[in-house]
């Protein structure tokens, strides 16, 4: 298992490297990495990192694999509330 770590503002320029990161590890002939999203030092999570996450977390299923959201932040929480989101979050250790 992968674990990868938000930063503390997840803009639209990083959740296109957070997106990156995420395709550089998928082999479509290769196993399914299960990928931990570790997000506790998020203080704000743009509309653009819950689109890739969201895509990240359809493909993972759709493909065997598995991307849960940890260690969720109460601001990443509040984040994922007000846009409806709360579903990406699989361990609950905030």
């Amino acid at each position: 298992m992968r674990t990868i770590e938000l930063v503390a503002r997840v803009t639209p320029d990083s959740a296109q490297a957070l997106w990156y990161d995420l395709d550089s590890r998928y082999d479509p002939a290769g196993p399914k990495p299960d990928i931990t999203i570790d997000a506790s030092a998020v203080r704000h999570l743009s509309s653009a990192a819950l689109q890739v996450l969201l895509v990240a977390q359809q493909r993972a299923q759709r493909d065997g694999g598995a991307l849960t959201l940890t260690s969720v932040s109460p601001e990443c929480r509040d984040c994922l509330r007000v846009m409806g989101a709360l579903s990406l979050i699989k361990e609950d250790k905030a």
